[in-house]
């Protein structure tokens, strides 16, 4: 198969198995974990749902198995890119975080906090997304072993301790370069606490900045940059507790407590981070690894 049929193979098998998993999860899944208030924020851990929270997870789980068979002729990051779609479905369908507000008034700091933990648990279902991802991949390779994807950059992969440093050292730089891009990019951004307002944001912001950041820096896995808008959150929701707690002091937490304020990033719920800012990391990558491979083909 020509370099150009593989690239349109891939391309179109990531958009039909993101689509379907979006689908799937805005019409059928989410429905059916919303609060019981009409409006209500889709938040697991500060609400105490955590029988939601497992059946949020068991679902995220079984569609990155559909969409890792979906996309076997594609690379890894885009089955992860497909299922982060499907997940969107849950931040689409949710209401506004105010709603959130209303009914931890007078205790947000608490609120933050919790919020802050369900980041880090949503963060523990994506890796398991993954796994799972690399699971029904290993399986099916065995049965189609012309149909599963093949990196051509594993031909040429070094082992050697030195190869390994590098990679640990342009991923830490990956990370950085992508926090703060996409900071930047959210202050431009992020300018109302509507829904719509806080999809586009999170996504193009993150997509630009991690796709710019693999572009500077040559990782091999997407690890780095998906972990990075987890990272962000937890430390929006961090300042969000230390402010609503009073906590901190001096003209540095001062300063950064007015900055958290003044960029409405807390209107953000941890499935917004996790579907619209990982997913648009993701999909920052996937393309730049796509350009990349493309240059040698096109020279």
């Amino acid at each position: 198969m020509s370099h150009h049929r593989r690239h349109l193979l891939e391309k179109v098998q990531v958009q039909v198995a993101a689509a379907a998993a979006l689908a799937i999860v805005y019409f059928l899944i989410a429905p059916a974990l919303r609060p019981w208030e009409p409006v209500g924020a889709t938040a697991f851990v500060p609400m105490g749902d955590y029988g939601r929270f497992v059946v949020f997870a068991v679902a995220v789980w079984a569609i990155s198995a559909g969409c890792a068979a979906l996309t076997l002729s594609a690379r890894p990051e885009g089955a992860l890119l497909a299922t982060l779609v499907g997940v969107a479905g849950f931040s689409f369908a949710s209401g506004p975080m105010r709603m959130l507000l209303w009914r931890w008034e007078g205790n947000f700091g608490r609120l933050f906090a919790l919020l802050s933990a369900e980041v880090l648990a949503m963060a523990v279902v994506v890796l398991g997304a993954m796994i799972v991802i690399v699971l029904v991949r290993a399986g099916l390779h065995r049965l189609l072993p012309k149909v599963t994807w093949k990196n051509p950059a594993l031909t040429a992969k070094s082992t050697d301790k030195q190869a390994g440093k590098t990679q640990v050292m342009h991923a830490a730089g990956a990370v950085i370069m992508e926090l703060a891009v996409a900071m930047l990019l959210l202050v431009i951004t992020f300018r109302s606490t509507d829904r719509g307002q806080i999809a586009f944001a999170l996504a193009a912001s993150f997509f630009i900045a991690a796709l710019a950041a693999h572009q500077t820096f040559p990782i091999r896995t997407v690890v780095p940059l998906w972990f990075g808008p987890i990272i962000m959150a937890v430390l929006v929701f961090a300042l969000g507790w230390v402010g609503a707690s009073g906590g901190g002091s001096g003209p540095v937490w001062q300063s950064a407590l007015m900055s958290a304020r003044n960029l409405p990033l807390r209107a953000a719920l941890p499935v917004d981070w996790l579907a619209l800012g990982s997913g648009g990391a993701v999909a920052g990558f996937w393309l730049s690894s796509r350009m990349k491979e493309a240059k040698p083909a096109d020279d």
